[in-house]
């Protein structure tokens, strides 16, 4: 990770975070129960900051427009799913190019709270067992290798706690949800994933878990 604005971004966000849980304005309980405590909000508010405080105009909700249609039917989901033109992100960081007088796409970020833990696991092999999902992993890669204006980095955020109250969601893969039900461990559970899905990415990429200890900042994965 050698890009300078995602490593300011990640720290700055870091940073954050850490502030909104001494302030108990982010507790253990808003992970376990995003919906109810809005932490997907709270997340993208941090994430925003984050790149404010870089310099960099930080636009939420910002759909990024692609050279080549998104085609679901390539990760063996249903023929009468629609082709995506576009995807959007959570925030999309822009700089401002003096010399031309315009903004420059940059990066952007993407948040997962623990509903979406298993969104690095490749649709199609979610697909093989008839879990038909466009998984963020391959909406963020095609977004990466087709968006019109071309991001330089890629911050994703994902939330997995080592003691979940609940199994949030089937993932219909039987190894998978056996090892859930038994220990409610999401983060040893789907950490590995992440952690493929990160070095899939082309481009600069940080992964930031969130979980009862905090935020971890995962790096060298070979």
């Amino acid at each position: 990770m050698n890009n300078n604005n995602l490593n300011n971004i990640v720290e700055n966000f870091i940073t954050i975070i850490e502030g909104l849980k001494e302030k108990g304005i982010i507790k253990i309980e808003d992970l376990q129960n995003h919906t109810e405590s809005n932490l997907h909000s709270w997340l993208h508010y941090a994430m925003i900051k984050s790149g404010e405080s870089s310099r960099l105009f930080s636009i939420p909700e910002c759909k990024l427009r692609f050279s080549e249609p998104l085609d679901p039917s390539r990760y063996r989901l249903p023929s009468n799913k629609r082709k995506r033109g576009f995807k959007k992100v959570d925030v999309a960081f822009y700089d401002y190019d003096e010399s031309k007088k315009s903004k420059r796409l940059v990066g952007f970020g993407e948040i997962h709270t623990m509903d979406e833990a298993h969104g690095a696991i490749p649709s199609e092999d979610l697909a093989r067992v008839r879990h038909y999902w466009l998984t963020p992993r391959d909406s963020m890669i095609h977004t990466i290798e087709h968006a019109l204006e071309q991001p330089k980095f890629v911050i994703i955020v994902t939330v997995l706690l080592k003691k979940s109250p609940r199994v949030f969601w089937p993932t219909m893969v039987r190894e998978i949800d056996e090892r859930l039900k038994t220990n409610k461990n999401y983060y040893e559970v789907f950490k590995p994933y992440w952690e493929k899905f990160k070095r899939d990415i082309r481009i600069d990429s940080a992964l930031l878990i969130i979980n009862e200890n905090g935020v971890e900042k995962v790096e060298n994965i070979y």
